[in-house]
């Protein structure tokens, strides 16, 4: 394991997730140099979150000074909209800059689908196919699973995905499942829409409601299935349909799969089992009833439990996480922890 201490900067830090990023780098392996947002500009981190005191002291750059933090780094993390990080990142590489990125924008390696997923035609497309894309505990969903400890851009998953690959990998990877009828059904709080005003996030639409949103235009979709695919070796097909709760953080999706092959109850939860006992994983396997919200909210960990119907050839996986934790923050960790070699196991308490 490497003991090299890397200067980090965040960029965007005024948003949800890197919110609950910066408290997770106060280690020996991370010296984190500065930060940047427009909202906080000439303002003290530990105004707006309780941080050992060096952290709490960084005061907040401006974005327009970007660049110039990002000189005096050696790991540059994006926590800012995808079209922010699509302009970013070319410039950050230019400067042997090694980037963390948790938007959207270096996700995807069909380029044809982020104009319709994100809204933008992608600019950076030489420096998007080189991007690591990487769920630390589904090596399968990584085109180069040793990549890591190299990799100039690495693209964080986005937090819907990740509960969906977490659900269904080990299944495709086993080839339990059929590929081409899959249903997701999608629950997330509110803190995953980030910072942005808009009159659907306000409480008086929120509150005592349960909403669908773009429905079959949401940009996990097409990440689901690629990173699915690769697990697979095949195209996996899915049909996603995505729900806002009444709750600030927290989310669940639930995976709908027609079975290949006949397989027992006990089977499966030893397949999932088996697949994510590593010795850093922060996905933990539990019976279907004890996969909630309130067992992993502000915990950096997922949870996956099963149930085989097989009077009606069906598996129903239902996967939880905390939306701004393993689904950005905490598995953001482990990317980083990955890329420089250094163990993420205080992340489980281990450490």
């Amino acid at each position: 394991m490497s003991t090299c201490v890397k200067k980090i900067s965040v960029l965007g830090v005024s948003g949800y997730a890197a919110a609950e990023l910066v408290p997770l780098l106060d280690r020996p392996d991370f010296d984190m140099i500065g930060a940047a947002a427009d909202r906080w500009q000439g303002h003290c981190l530990g105004e707006y979150m309780r941080l050992p005191a060096r952290l709490g002291r960084l005061v907040v750059s401006p974005m327009s000074d970007a660049m110039a933090l990002a000189k005096e780094s050696e790991i540059v993390v994006l926590a800012t909209p995808a079209d922010v990080s699509l302009q970013l990142v070319p410039s950050l590489l230019e400067m042997n800059v090694r980037v963390l990125d948790l938007s959207g924008a270096f996700r995807l390696t069909n380029f044809a689908d982020y104009p319709r997923f994100y809204g933008f035609e992608h600019t950076a497309q030489q420096v998007c196919s080189e991007a690591h894309y990487r769920v630390p505990e589904v090596p399968g969903a990584s085109q180069d699973p040793e990549a890591i400890l190299t990799a100039r851009l690495v693209a964080n998953p986005g937090c819907y995905a990740t509960a969906a690959i977490l659900a269904l990998a080990p299944l495709l990877d086993a080839g339990i499942v059929e590929r081409d009828a899959i249903y997701l059904d999608g629950k997330s709080g509110v803190s995953g829409a980030g910072r942005k005003v808009d009159e659907r996030y306000s409480f008086m639409e929120v509150d005592e409601n349960v909403s669908p949103y773009r429905v079959g235009n949401h940009q996990h979709a097409p990440e689901i299935e690629q990173a699915l695919g690769r697990v697979a070796k095949a195209p996996v097909h899915v049909t996603f349909v995505p729900h806002l709760l009444p709750v600030k953080r927290g989310l669940m999706v639930t995976a709908f799969a027609r079975l290949a092959r006949a397989i027992s109850q006990s089977d499966v939860e030893a397949l999932l089992g088996d697949a994510y006992r590593g010795s850093e994983s922060l996905v933990e396997v539990r019976p279907v009833e004890e996969v909630t919200l309130s067992h992993i909210v502000r915990t950096p960990f997922a949870r996956v439990g099963v149930r085989v119907v097989l009077e009606r050839q069906t598996v129903v996986v239902v996967s939880v996480l905390d939306n701004l934790l393993k689904g950005a923050a905490s598995q953001a960790v482990q990317n980083l922890c990955a890329m420089i070699g250094c163990s993420s196991g205080y992340l489980r308490g281990d450490l």
